[in-house]
């Protein structure tokens, strides 16, 4: 008879787990699995967003290093308030070769928030070249704020760019780059007529 017992008592303990258990058990793991995927999508996510605002920012700062570069050897700095203030255009002596003369420089930021870029020679808006995109996320038109703006006496001019590849949904992360770039030859009185006209169509 205690041998019996000791049986009974031992087929109870090695009894597998109920159906109920079961299904809690999978419950408990299916939550658990959520959690972390949402953790992780979550995290990737945040990842892949600042990296997309470093890119842009990084954009940024180089255009404005590009600016100055043009500005600092600028001989005509026209007022970007005749264009809204999203345009700017300068007379300048930076970036040509030997054989090459001084040339018009414009940056102009668009609709579609980039920031774009061309040249042309001196008096021949016809030989621009094609745009170039210099930097995206460039929200300022977005925001009623024009990026540049020339000081009355016509040497420096004042940059702004904000900066955001989210702005609907996440306007409190935008980055804002300034820069207050002064030309060197602007004193010289060149005629202003040298850029007077714009390439056509402008966009």
């Amino acid at each position: 008879m205690a041998r019996f017992i000791w049986i009974l008592r031992r087929l109870r303990g090695e009894r597998g787990m109920t159906l109920v258990e079961l299904v809690v058990a999978m419950a408990i793991l299916s939550i658990v699995m959520l959690v972390m995927t949402t953790t992780l999508t979550s995290i990737q996510r945040a990842v892949v967003e600042e990296d997309v605002r470093g890119r842009l920012n990084d954009q940024a700062r180089l255009a404005l290093q590009s600016l100055d570069r043009l500005v600092r050897s600028g001989n005509i700095l026209y007022d970007p308030v005749d264009e809204s203030g999203y345009l700017f255009r300068v007379y300048t002596q930076a970036e040509q070769t030997e054989d090459e003369d001084p040339r018009c420089a414009l940056w102009l930021v668009n609709e579609e928030q980039q920031l774009l870029y061309r040249t042309w020679p001196v008096l021949d808006p016809d030989a621009a070249s094609d745009w170039t995109v210099v930097a995206e996320g460039i929200v300022n038109r977005d925001l009623d704020e024009p990026p540049f703006t020339l000081d009355p006496a016509g040497r420096t001019i004042a940059v702004e760019f904000h900066v955001n590849p989210d702005l609907e949904d996440r306007p409190q992360a935008t980055q804002v780059m300034q820069a207050s770039l002064t030309g060197r030859n602007t004193s010289f009185g060149y005629p202003v007529q040298l850029c007077a006209t714009l390439p056509d169509p402008l966009i």
